[in-house]
Formats: structure tokens, sequence, C-alpha cells
């Protein structure tokens, strides 16, 4: 660490209000994955389908990407760092996290889910992803009524047993690529160039980023915040936490890039603050086997632009 690192992550960094031991166990949850189609490709990262049979569901949501979510069963809330407390259910939408959610659902819990890159937040509603940081809104109101039907012909065919979530995806993909809008280059341009930025280092030099855009310094902090939800410095930070989570919660990490990871950070109560922050849990659980929602939040594939994971 910058100053005064330790050698190794501690396992005394769990605070008692961080009560993970509440959250819902992970082999009650599945999960499948199905790759967007190439078209949709740059505006979504990852789709999934959530499954959960349990009466109650509790974990945290990683503060990333946007997504849209279609609930076929169940309904609950997400409890946001402000305290704010927005309902969830039908198609929502929610926005770049500035901070871990805690999410607190009614099962059984079926939802299928879109994670929104930079790009595709802005080009597929028209609006600024930074209106929409931790915040959670019904998906109409960014996508229009279209997408309450969708929402309604999934849950009455996944309640009938009609419809299979193969067929939602091609419907929803099918949605989504009638919302596209067009990008100006020099916002396309900006958003690769901040990626490239982000993988440039594990703790990316803001400074060095604005010499790169081929635009006045407000200009690109303002476009940087319209796109990613946050300004360059707060968005160093969340994608530095993220990264050294998903680094720590990879079964493979070794203790060189351990020790490497705990570098990135003044010493470990910094660490501590700053990955629970992001990631909604300390360094020393990470690794536990509650973590399982975490994976999903913390895959790659919601970072694919981002070149820094090792492997």
């Amino acid at each position: 660490m910058h100053e005064g690192r330790s050698d190794g992550l501690e396992r005394t960094d769990t605070p008692v209000n961080d009560q993970h031991s509440s959250f819902t166990s992970p082999d009650k949850i599945e999960v499948t994955h199905f790759a967007p189609a190439a078209e949709l490709a740059p505006y979504v990262t990852q789709i999934y389908f959530f499954r959960c049979d349990e009466p109650a569901i509790r974990d945290r949501q990683p503060a990333a990407l946007g997504h849209l979510i279609f609930l076929l069963s169940g309904r609950g809330t997400l409890k946001f760092q402000n305290g704010d407390i927005v309902e969830v259910a039908d198609a929502t939408v929610f926005g770049p996290g500035l901070a871990a959610a805690e999410f607190d659902f009614e099962g059984p819990l079926y939802d299928l889910g879109f994670a929104l890159s930079p790009l595709g937040f802005v080009a597929l509603t028209g609006k600024a992803a930074n209106l929409y940081a931790d915040r959670a809104v019904p998906a109409s109101e960014l996508f229009g009524p279209k997408v309450d039907q969708l929402a309604e012909e999934f849950s009455t065919g996944h309640r009938q047993g009609t419809m299979r979530v193969a067929e939602m995806v091609e419907k929803a993909t099918a949605l989504l690529l009638s919302l596209v809008r067009p990008v100006p280059p020099s916002h396309m341009h900006m958003v690769h160039t901040v990626i490239n930025w982000l993988s440039s280092d594990l703790e990316p030099n803001v400074e060095k980023l604005y010499p790169m855009l081929d635009m006045s310094r407000s200009t690109a902090a303002r476009l940087i915040t319209r796109y990613f939800g946050s300004a360059p410095k707060p968005l160093m930070r969340k994608y530095r936490a993220l990264r050294a989570a998903s680094m720590l919660i990879d079964p493979n990490c070794t203790n060189t890039l351990r020790a490497q990871i705990e570098s990135l950070f003044y010493d470990q109560p910094h660490m501590i603050r700053e990955i629970r922050q992001f990631a909604g849990r300390t360094p020393g659980t990470l690794d536990g086997d509650d973590t399982k929602i975490l994976r999903i939040w913390l895959s790659k594939d919601n970072y694919r632009d981002i070149e820094t994971f090792p492997g």
C-alpha cells in the first residue's frame, strides 16, 4: 500500500454491521447467461436470467453498470447509499451505481436482466446516465410503453409456461435495437478513450486522461459524467475498487497479485472502506461462500472492454 502496507489481507476487517450472514445462501440461486446478439453487444454487456425460489432474497449489488430488468416473479426494493428505498417491480431500470446498493425481495424471484454499457445507457434511453445514478425508475420512463407491454407478456408467458427465456431475450433484444439512437462520433471516441484509460493501469492518472481527448477539459468532464454516471476521479475510484474486488474474488488470485492490489490503497483501512463502499463486501469476506450473487455482478463480462484483469 502507499503507506504502512501490510504483508497480507487480514481476516478481521468485517465490521459488526456487515451482516452478510443474513444474505441468501448461494446454493439457492441459479443463474443462466446469454451472450448479447452482435448488433446489441455495443450497448449491452451481459444478459442473465436469475432464479431463486426462496421466500426472501437479500444481498448487495456492487456499484457497477446500469441495468434493465424484467421481473417475471417476485417484487422488492433497492436501498441506495443515501438511504433512498425504491420499489422494484415489472420492468425497471437502474442507472450506474455510485456505491453498493442493498436489495431485498419477496420470492420466488425470477428476473431477466440486461447490463447496459456506458454507450448503451445513453444510446438506448437518450438520457444522461448521471441523472439516474443510484436511482431506479419504471422502465417505461426511459423506454416507453412498449417495455411495459413486453414485461406483461413475459410475466404471463412465464406464469403459464408458454414462453421460453430464450424467446424473451430475442423479443427484448428486438425492442432495444429499435430504440438505439445515433451517437456523435466524437462521443463514441470519448467513451472508447475513457475505457482505454481505465484499462491502462489499475490506478490510472486522471491528469493523463484529458490530453487524450480532443475537447476542452470542462466539455470532457461533462460528457464523461453523462455517459459513465460520474466524473473521472470518482469513476477511477469506483473501478479501482471493483477491479480489486473482482481479482480478490477470483480463486486463481495469487499472493503476488494480492500484494499488488493492496499497493493501490494508502493502507488497509483505506482498502477496506473503498471495496466495501463500491463492492458491498469487505476484502476479508470476498472469498466466502455467500458471494455467488456478487460474482455475477463482478463478472468479467461486465467489464470486457477494460482489460485490467489477470489472465
